[in-house]
């Protein structure tokens, strides 16, 4: 009930407030899966370029959390945006959440999941079923 009131619904959090007092855009986004959200995948990088490295103090490790981060290229990111294009075409065509994994895994040249694709699936799904 507390959201719908209008004072409550047009104050910004604590957070979007510190963040926008330094210049920067808070932008949040609805809850869906990580697949659909490069910043999930540009976070599981950064998490395991961090745990690959040993850390002898919390300073230390403060410097090793930014460096993994920052390891994350342009073209690294591009590619997570991209791989989120095909399983948002993948799932807009119909495919269930198999299907769309193995297109997508599969299909590395284009941001949308092509037929070939889609046939290919059906056959692998095919001798799954015949080798039964």
């Amino acid at each position: 009930m507390l959201s719908n009131h209008e004072d409550f619904f047009h104050q910004k959090s604590a957070i979007e407030s510190l963040i926008e007092a330094r210049g920067h855009k808070c932008i949040f986004l609805p809850k869906f899966h990580c697949e659909l959200n490069p910043i999930e995948m540009y976070w599981g990088y950064g998490k395991a370029r961090y745990r690959q490295v040993i850390k002898t103090s919390f300073d230390h490790a403060k410097k090793e959390v930014r460096k993994a981060l920052d390891a994350c290229t342009s073209d690294t990111l591009r590619r997570f945006c991209n791989r989120t294009a095909r399983f948002m075409d993948a799932y807009r065509k119909g495919l269930s959440v198999k299907a769309a994994a193995w297109c997508v895994k599969r299909q590395k040249r284009h941001r949308i999941i092509s037929k070939e694709a889609m046939e290919a699936f059906d056959e692998y799904q095919k001798e799954g079923v015949n080798k039964r």
